[in-house]
């Protein structure tokens, strides 16, 4: 092999055939060298200098002819220190999770991507944010767990075979914490979650069954995906302390190189006005916490999402009965722009699991070795009697009502519902409200609970369903409060016990919701007292009638008819109906 002139865009290394361009930023008056190494080893084969006077502003860069890049990993030396290449499309030599490495300044190194995958017909998949029911995974705990009884446990070929069940689920986007490549052995605790310092632009090895072949793995698993019309969206939670260039160059490369159709990025560390300007992106979905639509491309703003913990919070209290919290509950309804839209979720990786929001009160992070100090200590959450797990036989039937409660409040909004993976079937988490350094069966799903909780299972699959194939409960634009259909109803009005008439006072626990529109009606009774209440139900034009669709106390059956125009509900518990009169 030998040494030629170079090209100082783009950077990192670039592969044509037998001949690999680098190009590496390094402040002036510092030296620098290529480092290439054979493929798994560790010490470095060949040297090349790259001296500043070749280089042009702070880039140096050179080319390498008659070089086999598929057999080559590389560094930079950079003042006598070894540098891997923030560039880096693949890493070599983390190729086992939580495995620390020895103190070889050579254990790392950047490998030279030459790929030459067949995306075939594979195209971005766009859903509209009101179709979208999305699915938040972490793609090594996913099917970690021995229970998921997968041949490729913990890694992206794991989650495609757990495809017929996102399928039978009824989810159509996934979205996954960082698969990218981060050093979890950092600090002293494992940094199971990701977030933190990170090679931003390469996949991480250790979530493929053969880490050699970690790209086209992902690849895989995202064309999978997309076959079966679900979206891919990805974490990319930059630190601050990168350039807009990086930043951008980062996203592009996902998007281009391997078809992901969103990120979640964070606000305060990420250039959101370039991300939204860029043309390249300009179809690509941005999630985050707040934005500034005036700079977008795309001017209907359908691609970009508000991704925050107002709903989360608001939701909580309403389920487990504050005072005083029926109004956000009616805001929260009602929360939508027509600019962008609104993600909405009431759990997620960051706080407790639906199963554990009604079975503590409590943070129980001590496994975390930090004396139960970290994590939230407000998770407006309720044991329903007993902290932890319990054999009580109120206590269960309680937190069986919250949780069918907790999923009918986390998807019927206008909002895009984000469902925390594990929660369609009651997974726990110990209590453990911040689980970032647990890499065992803490994090992990146990899917043996979807035997188990077997009830919440179909439940969840028939309340995504419901919200997926009516369409006044998923509209595309806002409510506009007022009869759009011309069928003598609102698209969607409030009530209290009574018809058309809500209680404003903060004791008040007791809403009703109607929608109504395209030739169907539906009344969502809620009733976060503890005692029972009775509630009139408003009338439907000509003889409708109401018919009980779900009850979440299990005491009104389902598809009974509600011919005196009342219906009794438990406390702590939801009853959907549906009107009659309209259906054609």
């Amino acid at each position: 092999m030998r040494k030629t002139e170079g090209s100082p865009l783009p950077f990192g290394a670039a592969a044509k055939e037998r001949k690999v361009n680098f190009s590496v930023q390094v402040p002036m008056g510092k030296t620098c060298e290529l480092l290439l190494y054979r493929e798994g080893n560790t010490k470095p084969e060949v040297c090349f200098d790259m001296p500043e006077e070749e280089g042009i502003g702070e880039v140096r860069f050179l080319s390498v002819e008659e070089i086999d890049p598929e057999k080559y990993e590389y560094n930079f030396l950079i003042d006598g220190k070894v540098c891997t290449d923030p560039y880096a499309k693949e890493i070599a030599g983390r190729e086992v999770f939580g495995k620390r490495q020895n103190d070889d300044k050579h254990g790392v190194r950047a490998k030279i991507q030459v790929s030459d995958y067949d995306w075939g017909e594979d195209r971005p998949i766009r859903h509209p944010w009101n179709e979208v029911v999305s699915y938040s995974i972490h793609v090594r705990g996913f099917t970690k767990h021995s229970s998921s009884k997968v041949l490729h446990r913990g890694t992206y070929q794991g989650v495609i075979e757990k495809i017929p069940y996102l399928k039978e689920l009824g989810v159509n986007q996934i979205q996954c914490m960082p698969i990218y490549e981060f050093d979890e052995c950092a600090k002293t605790k494992i940094n199971y979650w990701g977030y933190g310092p990170a090679h931003f632009m390469a996949v991480k090895p250790e979530y493929a069954a053969e880490p050699k072949n970690a790209g086209d793995s992902l690849k895989e698993l995202v064309r999978a995906l997309h076959r079966e019309g679900m979206e891919v969206y990805m974490e990319l939670l930059f630190t601050g302390n990168e350039t807009t260039d990086f930043e951008m160059a980062c996203l592009r490369r996902w998007v281009l190189d391997y078809h992901i159709d969103g990120f979640h990025l964070n606000q305060t560390t990420t250039q959101l006005r370039e991300v939204l300007s860029d043309p390249v992106l300009a179809e690509t979905k941005i999630m985050s916490e707040n934005f500034d639509g005036s700079c977008d491309r795309n001017g209907t703003g359908r691609r970009r999402a508000v991704y925050h913990n107002g709903f989360q919070d608001g939701m909580r209290r309403f389920l487990r009965g504050d005072e005083g919290t029926a109004g956000e509950f009616m805001n929260q309804v009602l929360n939508r722009s027509t600019e962008q839209g609104n993600i909405q979720y009431i759990t997620n990786n960051n706080g407790f699991t639906m199963m554990d929001l009604v079975s503590y009160d409590s943070r129980h992070n001590e496994d975390n070795g930090e004396n139960n100090l970290d994590g939230s200590a407000w998770n407006f959450s309720w044991n329903c009697g007993a902290e932890g797990v319990s054999r009580k036989k109120d206590v269960i039937r309680l937190r069986r009502q919250q949780l069918k409660n907790a999923w009918i409040l986390n998807i019927f909004q206008q909002g895009t519902p984000l469902i925390y993976a594990g929660d369609e079937f009651g997974n726990s988490q110990k209590g453990n409200n911040n689980a970032w350094c647990q890499d065992n069966d803490i994090s992990w799903l146990n899917w043996n609970l979807k035997k188990k909780n077997g009830w919440l299972w179909e439940f969840a699959v028939k309340m995504i369903e419901l919200r997926k194939t009516v369409k006044i409960l998923h509209p595309e634009k806002p409510f506009a409060r007022t009869d759009t259909s011309a069928n003598g109803l609102p698209d969607v009005s409030f009530h209290g016990k009574v018809p058309w008439f809500v209680y404003e006072s903060s004791w008040n626990r007791c809403i009703g919701c109607m929608y109504a529109g395209n030739g169907e009606a539906w009344y969502f009774a809620y009733n976060m007292n503890y005692t029972k209440e009775i509630f009139s139900l408003p009338g439907l034009p000509g003889k409708g009638i109401w018919k009980v669709f779900s009850d979440t106390a299990e005491s009104n059956p389902e598809g009974e008819m509600i011919e005196d125009g009342q219906i009794v509900l438990e406390g702590h518990s939801i009853v959907l109906l549906r009107g009659e009169y309209l259906k054609k």
